[in-house]
């Protein structure tokens, strides 16, 4: 909902990409945003809806706004219904979602020659032809009508295990101290937390349609996966928070934080006598499903004070703590990094994530997800990631920590970094190996390194391919993600991994917007994450 306001050269490097791949890729709709680019609106950017998707990338659906964007543009102080109404038309929307500026202004903007005809049947066109593509003139109510309801189809038994599978595939683990897992199907174990018994917070955000319901909870997963050869103790131990107001925000479209009627101080005794009494204990704690998504900023980014002092309280009774992370966002873990063995952040997994935890925790599934953004030691360390710019002065491990681009009281690196995500099994990377020192325009550049699963389970490893160009016509990040591709490898397994690059995977937009690469010298880097890798150079040069 900010304010935007960027160079076009980051605009086009960096956050045009995946619109333009979903142009060309054939998309039919296109949402206008509520930000504005360059000062106007995007709902009004003409610009922005025909220069450039239309013209440049060659745009044949339609525009839709989002949610009353329309109107919103009089609140950036654009003009009158009236006024934005017909800057959004000319700009090139088609479609005004919810606002009625153009049902209840176009024909009076028309008469004032405010508005073209034209532009009026250009928008009709392009509405018109996309429910001419889906059959909606020769059906108009297709897809709503007979069978079951959809909400019965969605939780079909074999879509149920889908949803599982896919659900463990994206946890990633984070801190596995001495093995702690995979736990065994045995002994006593404790599940404390504000999460370990909630349905609807399983969903997470902007799940308007799911059907918490359904869902199921981690402590019925524990139960249904573990068995009878296992005792299960819970305790609620602390709410999601204990601020009342903070609370009322977050339960705005339903109860996500149901506050517990005794005191905190109760809750965590209980929580303390439970973990007591157990061989290891499942800490569920994290975000409520609308404490992150559209609309959910926070400028505190730490777990919630109330589950803070919950988890203290369980590591000072010397159990072994598995802390099992709920959020839609990074969150900060500086002293729970430090002081709980075991970490995995699941994320939310919808209808299955009960069964999908519980098939990590025990080792049915062994965990393979890797971290899509990175997470800072602290909110005011961010923006942090990972395909920075360098500064003039950039700060090396080991430099003197004045007149270097650093903080005096943090890492600058951040706490877990992009496309990192542990396994219970190990992996070891051989040196880089390169069949040419050397590509010219029409060549291609073999990478090729050896990975292999020195550990003691069967797992599956994401092996990352970045890149840097040292010298360029415009500053150029310190790296960028070129390819992966994730590979099973049993205990022991060894297998050989080849990447292929061509001049094409080095272009970017320069300083004039014109695509295209640049001869000279090159490193590439292939690892386990953006931080661990080992690396290699070669050169481009001109010619075929």
């Amino acid at each position: 909902y900010n304010t935007v306001d960027m160079s076009r050269v980051r605009m086009y490097n960096d956050y045009l990409p995946p619109y333009k791949a979903a142009v060309e890729a054939g998309v039919g709709s296109i949402m206008s945003s509520f930000n504005v680019i360059d000062g106007i609106p995007a709902t009004g950017n003409k610009w922005l809806l025909t220069d450039l998707l239309r013209k440049q990338w060659g745009f044949k659906g339609f525009v839709v706004s989002d949610y009353t964007s329309v109107n919103e543009m009089s609140a950036h102080g654009m003009g009158d219904l009236q006024t934005v109404s017909a800057l959004a038309l000319q700009a090139g929307l088609d479609m005004d979602m919810v606002g009625e500026g153009f049902l209840t202004t176009l024909k009076k903007s028309l008469a004032e020659k405010k508005v073209t005809q034209k532009e009026i049947e250009d928008a009709c066109r392009r509405v018109l032809e996309a429910k001419y593509k889906l059959g909606l003139f020769s059906d108009p109510y297709r897809g709503l009508g007979g069978g079951g309801s959809i909400t019965d189809e969605m939780i079909a038994p074999l879509n149920r295990k889908e949803a599982r599978n896919i659900a463990a595939h994206s946890f990633v683990l984070l801190k596995n101290d001495k093995q702690l897992l995979p736990l065994q199907k045995s002994g006593t174990i404790a599940v404390i937390g504000p999460l370990a018994d909630s349905k609807r917070n399983m969903l997470g955000t902007w799940s308007v349609s799911g059907d918490w319901q359904q869902s199921v909870s981690v402590i019925e997963g524990i139960r249904n996966v573990a068995g009878i050869s296992a005792k299960i103790n819970y305790a609620k131990g602390a709410n999601i928070s204990d601020d009342a107001d903070f609370v009322k925000r977050v339960n705005t479209l339903g109860l996500e934080i149901d506050s517990d009627k005794r005191s905190p101080e109760e809750m965590i005794q209980e929580a303390v006598a439970v973990a007591s009494q157990s061989d290891v204990v499942l800490a569920v704690v994290g975000e409520a499903a609308d404490m992150s998504g559209e609309s959910s900023s926070r400028a505190s980014i730490d777990i919630p004070e109330s589950q803070q002092l919950l988890l203290k309280a369980l590591v000072k009774t010397g159990k072994p703590v598995v802390l099992v992370l709920f959020n839609g966002r990074p969150i900060t873990l500086n002293w729970e990094s430090k002081n709980i063995p075991a970490i995995l952040d699941v994320w939310f997994g919808g209808t299955e994530a009960g069964n999908a935890v519980a098939d990590v925790l025990f080792g049915n599934y062994n965990p393979s997800g890797k971290l899509t953004t990175s997470f800072p030691f602290s909110v005011g360390q961010i923006p942090v990631y990972y395909n920075h710019l360098n500064t003039g002065r950039p700060f090396h491990t080991g430099d003197g920590t004045k007149f270097k681009s650093d903080y005096l009281d943090i890492p600058n690196e951040p706490l877990y970094p992009f496309g990192y995500g542990l396994s219970y099994t190990t992996f070891s990377y051989s040196n880089i190996n390169l069949n040419k020192s050397s590509i010219k325009t029409n060549e291609m550049l073999e990478i090729t390194i050896t990975v292999t699963n020195t550990g003691n389970y069967n797992g599956e490893e994401t092996v990352q391919l970045y890149m840097q160009d040292l010298v360029g016509s415009i500053a150029r990040p310190v790296k960028e993600l070129k390819g992966f591709q994730k590979v099973f490898l049993k205990k022991g397994e060894t297998k050989q991994i080849i990447f292929y690059i061509t001049t094409a995977d080095l272009k970017f937009y320069n300083k004039d917007l014109k695509w295209g690469y640049e001869p000279g010298a090159y490193k590439v880097f292939v690892g386990t994450d953006s931080e661990h890798h080992s690396e290699a150079k070669f050169s481009v040069t001109d010619g075929k």
